[in-house]
């Protein structure tokens, strides 16, 4: 169980730093894809406003687009003008920007640019990243096209994505490895309050033997020497009634002591019926109906006697909680899936929309919050239910309808 609950913590804490680094990564990139696309934009307008060249140095930061430029890396952009007229016939290049570019493939890379939709785009030509801006000028049918080669910032920001991946990355398992070896110390506390609670609900149980084995050997002989009296007979009800309780108390704690018990192949059918069984003659004995629908031949894995404490412990409830001429249902099939078994378990109890349901597996939870014992029953017995289902790897529910509680567990 502590391996689980170590298993968990660990989950979750990593989980947790994953969701900070991925939100770190997509910020921290995108606010430089925004400053990266931001310049570049800056840049075509600068151009486009100077018919392809940059002005003088001392002019730059006066536009309100070269505020956010820096000076002394302008000799460092490579870029290209032209002016094409009713977009088809170039009528001149400025090609004094950009190394190793003829006017030929110039020309060639017009097919990648749109005159008509869009005043901005990109494209990529022989390993190269391209921005484009088209302005019209005032003369009749002109355009000026300025094609900045903005490789190097589409180089930066995958180098950084890069980097910043890896780094998360290495990040991520050295966190990993951290917690591993701290969750030992951070889960210590409550596995030593765990530990101490199940010591005590066991030396309690223990301790509690003793006086109540006094206290009913002393009732026992007092009604030899003046007979069975009202007194005498509730003594001995309320001993027998503790004594169970304490039993279930230190059967419980043993239980949860057992996680990692050897599951084996269970005929779950025939288990079903002989357990069912015990309860039948009882059940009708009170006036109620009680039905088996038993699908043969059902194995699951679990432990035998566990398996069985589990039956009863469902069947008994439901025969404490039923409507006098009510009916008691026990029912076993398959899945829809047929690969795991269904139990089901119900009673007709017809005060029952009223009742808390999530809170019907805490232990020492009762319907009647006033724990009147006008029917009997401590409060832990769906508690152990729930356990052993834990043990068995499978799954317990509630639910509540058409006058009927029902109790499903699926193996």
């Amino acid at each position: 169980m502590f391996r689980k609950i170590r298993f968990r913590f660990i989950l979750i804490s990593s989980l947790a730093i994953l969701a900070i680094l991925i939100s770190f990564i997509s910020v921290f990139n995108s606010v430089r894809y925004v400053q990266n696309n931001g310049e570049i934009e800056s840049v075509l307008r600068i151009l486009s406003k100077n018919r392809g060249e940059f002005p003088r140095p001392e002019e730059i930061n006066k536009e309100p687009e070269g505020k956010n430029l820096a000076v002394s890396v302008i000799n460092q952009y490579q870029y290209y003008s032209f002016i094409i007229k009713n977009k088809k016939e170039v009528t001149s290049f400025n090609l004094q920007h950009i190394p190793d570019l003829t006017e030929e493939q110039a020309a060639d890379y017009m097919r990648n640019i749109n005159f008509n939709s869009k005043e901005t785009g990109y494209f990529r030509r022989n390993h190269h990243f391209y921005a484009y801006k088209v302005t019209k000028l005032k003369q009749a049918g002109q355009q000026l096209v300025v094609v900045l080669d903005s490789t190097r910032f589409i180089d930066d920001r995958s180098e950084l994505i890069s980097l910043s991946v890896r780094m998360s990355l290495y990040s991520f398992v050295f966190f990993i490895l951290i917690v591993s070896i701290l969750s030992g110390f951070a889960i210590r506390p409550y596995i030593e309050n765990y530990e101490k609670q199940k010591r005590f609900i066991t030396n309690a149980g223990h301790e509690l033997k003793t006086p109540l084995s006094i206290i009913s050997a002393n009732n026992d002989l007092q009604e030899l020497m003046t007979g069975e009296t009202e007194w005498t007979k509730s003594t001995k009800d309320q001993v027998e009634r503790l004594t169970q309780l304490i039993n279930r108390l230190v059967s419980l704690a043993r239980l949860e002591e057992q996680a990692d018990i050897v599951l084996k192949l269970v005929n779950f059918s025939t288990l079903t019926q002989d357990a069912a069984e015990d309860f039948k003659g009882p059940i009708i004995k009170d006036g109620k109906t009680f039905k088996m629908q038993i699908a043969p031949d059902i194995y699951v894995r679990a432990e035998e006697k566990s398996l069985f404490d589990l039956v009863t412990l469902l069947v008994d409830n439901a025969n404490k909680y039923c409507d006098d001429k009510g009916t008691v249902k026990v029912t076993l099939s398959k899945t829809n899936s047929l690969k795991k078994a269904k139990l089901e378990v119900s009673n007709t109890y017809k005060e029952g929309a009223k009742l808390d349901y999530s809170r019907f597996f805490d232990r020492f939870y009762r319907e009647d919050e006033s724990h009147n014992h006008q029917t009997s029953g401590y409060g832990i017995g769906l508690s152990m239910a729930q356990s052993i289902v834990k043990i068995f790897k499978g799954k317990i529910s509630v639910s509540y309808k058409n006058d009927t509680i029902t109790f499903k567990v699926v193996l």
